[in-house]
C-alpha cells in the first residue's frame, strides 16, 4: 500500500480560515452575512516519501449578530467539507484515506464557531479592520469534536473583500486517524503541516 496518505483533519484548516476572517467582520460589518470560498493546501512526511495535496470546501455564508454595534458583535458559522471529494491526486493513496476516514459512516467534515468575538482572536490594529491573530473553533471528525486554535497570516480587507491564510500542526494520532504502512517499515510522521487560504465577499 502506498505510504503517501493525506489526514482527514487537514479540511479544519480551510473550515477555521474561514470563522477567523468572521470575527474580524464583526467589529466593522456593516453588512449581517458573507459569502465565502477556502482552498486548503497540506503537507506531510514519510520515511519514503513527503506529500502534499489540496481540498476545497463547500460554499459557505459567515452571519454577524449586532453588525451595527461592534462592540457587541459576534460571527457564528458552519462550514463543511465532503470527505469523499478530499483528492491527493494519488487515485491507491485516495482510497486508503478514505478507508481510514470511514466516509460511508461519516460523509461530513465540520468546522464551526458560535458568538465568537474579535477579542477572542488577540487581534491587532494595523489599518482600518482589526487584523485577527489566532482563531478559536471546534472541528468535528468522525463523531467527536476538537478544540483548535489556529495562526493567522497574509491578511487582506480591501471594501467588502476579505482574505487571508490560517495555518496549524495536526495529530494524526490525536484525531484518531491511522495512516497505512509497507511491511511496519515505511511510517507516515504524525504530524501534518497545514496552510488554508480563504476569500470572504458581501
Amino acid at each position: 500500500m502506498n505510504s503517501r496518505f493525506l489526514s482527514p483533519s487537514l479540511v479544519f484548516a480551510c473550515l477555521a480560515l474561514a470563522l477567523t476572517s468572521a470575527s474580524a467582520i464583526s467589529a466593522f460589518a456593516q453588512s449581517s452575512e458573507w459569502s465565502g470560498t477556502c482552498q486548503v493546501h497540506f503537507a506531510g512526511k514519510s520515511t519514503l516519501h513527503d506529500f502534499d495535496g489540496t481540498v476545497t470546501a463547500e460554499p459557505f455564508s459567515v452571519k454577524i449578530a449586532n453588525f451595527d454595534t461592534p462592540a457587541q458583535a459576534s460571527a457564528t458559522s458552519v462550514v463543511s467539507v465532503k470527505a469523499a471529494k478530499m483528492d491527493t491526486g494519488n487515485e491507491k493513496r485516495d482510497k486508503a484515506m478514505r478507508k481510514c476516514m470511514e466516509v460511508d459512516t461519516f460523509p461530513e467534515i465540520t468546522v464551526s464557531v458560535k458568538d465568537l468575538s474579535p477579542e477572542l482572536t488577540s487581534p491587532r490594529m494595523e489599518g482600518p479592520m482589526p487584523e485577527p491573530t489566532v482563531i478559536p473553533f471546534k472541528m468535528s471528525l468522525k463523531g467527536k469534536t476538537h478544540d483548535v486554535t489556529g495562526k493567522v497570516s497574509d491578511w487582506s480587507y480591501r471594501e467588502d473583500k476579505i482574505s487571508c491564510t490560517v495555518s496549524f500542526p495536526v495529530s494524526l494520532s490525536a484525531a484518531g486517524i491511522k495512516p497505512p504502512s509497507v511491511l511496519g517499515m515505511v511510517k507516515v510522521d504524525d504530524r501534518i503541516e497545514v496552510a488554508a487560504h480563504l476569500k470572504l465577499s458581501r
